[in-house]
This record gives structure tokens, C-alpha cells and sequence, in this order.
């Protein structure tokens, strides 16, 4: 009976044990992903369908004063909510539009912030007259080949100088306006079919959606995107190397040298190239930014801590 005993136990341990230790290394992937430098989309999820406004703690924002949000939850939706275009209350829709995309926003600031920390501390390690790693080289090489540098290697203080002025954050609000401004709220077509939030182009085989309007002889189509958190990054990345948007680093970097906010109001001016539009389009970013309280957000910061990954 003792042997019988014994061996059902160690059967149980053999079956069962995989599972739970799969079910402890998926929880704690998800959890370490919240505070990684890399994008881990096991901490992403969809939004709900049907009549649900929301997943229940994204919809305990829409029942905030949105200029005074401080604390964001961790909750990254892998795309917008389909009920989005059929939402005929303006202030609603903005709502759930806002709430669902900021946490996203605020998720690839703290990306960025994360490479430009391991930036400065290899240019202290630079400082020192020390070597770096391969390892490390090989990370500055895909940074720099990502935001455009010409160096590959045998890096020196001023490239990482060089990388610091262009890897650096985009205000939520301004990242907020455009996204609403190029997608109407999260209602367009690009919006819902590929999470195409900041009207992207791309040619040859790049994936894209097609413009039923297309202009005759242009080739281009609305990048595509599996996730938001992907179109985000993407928007923040050509805002960051593009030579079109110079002046909105160069603006970043004398408010940081001021140690000024650096605020979507005071970036925006520098997007005049960012559409045909010029000055115009200029206008009605600014116009988005303060008539929708967007600006408070910029002081936004995603929740320390959030382990109910459940929900």
C-alpha cells in the first residue's frame, strides 16, 4: 500500500509539476516584463468586445479628471477597441480613446528612458577609460544603426553624446494629439485594421494598408502594426532621427539643459513639417492639447507596480 502510496505521489509530481512551474515562469516573465528595457508582449492583452467600455481598471480612468491622472496602470492593449467607431458621445469616445492608449505611451517613454540609462552608464564606463564589452558595443551598434548613426563601433563619448540628444521621450500629450489628430479618435480605418495611429507611409514590401483614396501614380501605404505599443514606438523613433524634426530636438534638449519641463505645448511648433498642412496642422495639435486637458498628462507615470495581471 506504502509502494502504492509512493508512486501516485510521484506520479502527481511528474504531471503536475510541469504545469505549475510553466504557470510560475509565465506569471513572473509577465511581471519582470513590466520593468524590462525590452518590449515582452505577454504583458499585453485585447480590449474587451461588445458594449464593455473597458478592462475594469483601464475603466476606472474614465472616471478621473484626465489632467490629474498621476498613477497609470499597467494594462497595454494589444490594439484599440473595436466599439470605438461606433460611439456617437464625442466626450466618450476621446475618453476611452485616451485611456486606452496612454498607458502604451507612457510604456515607450519608459523604454526609452531605460536605453538612455544604460547610455549614460556606458559613457561613465568610456569616462573612466575603460573597455566596453562586446556585448555592449553590440548594443550600441543596433542603437546607433536605429536612430541613424553612422558609427558601428569603436565607440567614444561623443557618440553616445550624439545617441543622448536623440534617444530621448516624446510628451504623452503631444504623442495623444497626433494619434487623435491622424486616426480621428481611433475611429479611421488604419486605426482599427493595423493600429495605424500617425499615418506612417512605407513602400515595397513593407506592411501597409492600402488608401481607398490614393492619390493616381503614388505607390505608398499606411504602415501597419501587430501592436500599438509597436505604432508608438515607431512614431517616437521618427520623431527622434528624422532630419525633418531637428528643431524638436533641439527644443527637448534646451529644456532639459534648463531643466525645464519637457511638455507637448512646447514641442509641437517644431512638427511643421510633420504634415502638408505646415502651421495649420501646427494649430490644431495645440488646439487638441488644450481643449482636451492634454497636457496635465505629460506629468503622467505608469504605476509602480502592478502584479494583477489577470484582470
Amino acid at each position: 500500500m506504502r509502494k502504492v502510496t509512493v508512486l501516485l505521489l510521484l506520479v502527481l509530481v511528474l504531471g503536475a509539476g510541469p504545469f505549475v512551474l510553466a504557470r510560475y515562469m509565465l506569471q513572473t516573465s509577465r511581471i519582470v516584463a513590466l520593468n524590462s528595457d525590452q518590449p515582452n508582449y505577454l504583458a499585453h492583452q485585447l480590449p474587451p468586445r461588445g458594449k464593455a467600455r473597458m478592462t475594469p481598471r483601464l475603466a476606472g480612468l474614465l472616471n478621473k479628471d484626465m489632467h490629474a491622472v498621476d498613477s497609470v496602470p499597467r494594462v497595454f492593449l494589444a490594439r484599440l477597441p473595436e466599439s470605438l467607431p461606433d460611439l456617437k458621445n464625442a466626450r466618450k469616445r476621446k475618453q476611452q480613446f485616451t485611456s486606452a492608449l496612454l498607458p502604451v505611451v507612457l510604456r515607450a517613454n519608459e523604454l526609452i528612458v531605460a536605453d538612455r540609462g544604460r547610455l549614460l552608464a556606458l559613457r561613465g564606463k568610456l569616462e573612466e577609460g575603460r573597455r566596453l564589452r562586446p556585448s555592449e558595443e553590440e548594443w550600441l551598434a543596433n542603437k546607433a544603426r536605429q536612430y541613424r548613426l553612422k558609427r558601428r563601433k569603436n565607440f567614444q563619448t561623443k557618440d553616445i553624446d550624439i545617441l543622448l540628444y536623440r534617444v530621448d521621450v516624446i510628451p504623452p500629450s503631444l504623442a495623444l494629439a497626433q494619434a487623435a489628430m491622424e486616426s480621428g479618435w481611433g475611429t479611421s480605418r488604419f486605426a482599427q485594421l493595423g493600429n495605424a495611429l500617425f499615418g506612417e507611409w512605407v513602400w515595397g514590401d513593407a506592411e501597409g494598408i492600402l488608401p481607398s483614396e490614393r492619390e493616381e501614380g503614388k505607390t505608398h501605404r499606411i504602415k501597419s502594426f501587430d501592436y500599438l505599443l509597436d505604432s508608438v514606438m515607431s512614431y517616437m523613433t521618427n520623431l527622434n532621427r528624422h532630419p525633418s524634426y531637428e528643431d524638436l530636438r533641439r527644443r527637448r534638449a534646451e529644456l532639459r539643459d534648463l531643466n525645464v519641463p519637457v511638455t507637448g505645448p512646447a514641442l509641437a511648433p517644431a512638427l511643421v513639417d510633420y504634415s502638408e498642412r505646415g502651421p495649420e496642422y501646427v494649430s490644431d495639435i495645440l488646439s487638441i492639447i488644450n481643449f482636451n486637458d492634454l497636457d496635465g498628462l505629460d506629468y503622467a507615470r505608469l504605476a509602480v507596480q502592478d502584479t494583477d495581471l489577470a484582470r
